[in-house]
């Protein structure tokens, strides 16, 4: 439960420096989404219930700081995550760069569902053409910021303590070995 409430924690303090710090440095295009990020860590590390509740509520939390319309990230955050869970269970998900291209799907995937529901619920056509040519950017720049994210929790995963099954992050089994 400690965990589910870190996650939560973390995802409003992404969801303020989404809203109020990264648009004062950074261009519209070359803004992260660090929600998204930390969504498919969720999908991957936590069990379904727990993922899918705490998706809701990041959803909910994005839809409130810097949504166009309520309900819109709740959905899709939903879908990423359950295309998340399935992929987990074919894939091996301690692999970093397995998770890096993860999140590079996921940026892709939300891009996609972003503009679908967009233009197919809100009749905003021209979303497109705002949404596309913004793609590549948004690809590299939640690359590196899963980077260095990765990177910073694997420096401090002694602090945190060593939990099998964490996606994206090395163990060793307890049948390694045997």
């Amino acid at each position: 439960m400690r965990g589910f409430f870190l996650f939560m924690f973390a995802g409003a303090f992404f969801a303020l420096l989404q809203s109020s710090l990264l648009p004062l440095l950074l261009p519209p295009n070359w803004r992260p989404n660090l929600i998204l990020i930390l969504i498919l860590y969720l999908g991957l590390s936590e069990n379904l219930s727990r993922a899918l509740i705490a998706g809701l509520l990041l959803g909910a939390i994005q839809d409130s700081f810097c949504g166009p319309s309520l309900g819109l990230y709740i959905s899709v955050y939903l879908i990423i995550i359950l295309a998340t869970r399935l992929l987990s269970d074919q894939l091996n998900i301690e692999s970093p760069p397995l998770l890096l291209l993860l999140i590079a799907g996921g940026t892709l995937l939300q891009n996609f569902l972003i503009g679908f529901y967009l233009t197919i619920f809100a009749d905003a056509a021209p979303v497109l053409h705002i949404l596309l040519p913004a793609i590549p950017q948004q690809l590299l720049t939640n690359i590196i910021f899963a980077t260095a994210l990765l990177f910073m929790l694997l420096r401090f995963q002694r602090l945190f303590g060593y939990r099998s099954g964490l996606a994206g992050l090395m163990y060793q089994s307890k049948h390694h070995g045997s």
